[in-house]
């Protein structure tokens, strides 16, 4: 035989965004042989391609970044998700606490603990000298 191997014989055609476009496979496939064709356009054609190359990059650059960012959407939206759903969670127990903050200054025979007037703020600086180094200038 002239291969040892006559299992995955056969060839697959890929576009040049490498979506695959066809597969064949062959029990017995020994050669494929191609290549391309003349061009399709005519020099004016070609031409006129090349001059609005750039316009056309940009327009495929702006779909690629949109394309990239809607990935990126999607593969955070979880971590959106849970981020609302936390600050739901904080926002609701803020007006919870809120709701609740009459009846327990009463509990407390009208002392408020979130009052900064009912503390003493007191600030001390302590400074130290880590090191002394004299210089004689001349």
């Amino acid at each position: 035989g002239h291969f040892k191997f006559a299992m995955d014989n056969g060839y697959i055609l890929w576009s040049f965004q490498g979506r695959q476009i066809y597969q064949q496979s062959f029990e017995t496939f020994y050669q494929f042989l191609w290549r391309p064709r003349e061009t399709l356009l005519s020099k004016t054609q070609v031409n006129k391609v090349r001059k609005d190359l750039k316009k056309y990059e940009k327009q495929f650059d702006k779909a690629d970044k949109a394309r990239v960012r809607a990935l990126y959407l999607e593969e955070t939206k979880g971590k959106r998700a849970e981020r609302k759903k936390y600050r739901d969670l904080r926002a609701e127990l803020r007006a919870l606490r809120q709701q609740q903050r009459p009846r327990h200054i009463e509990l407390l025979d009208g002392y408020d603990s979130e009052d900064d007037n009912n503390y003493i703020i007191k600030e001390i600086s302590i400074e130290t000298i880590l090191s002394t180094k004299e210089e004689v200038v001349a």
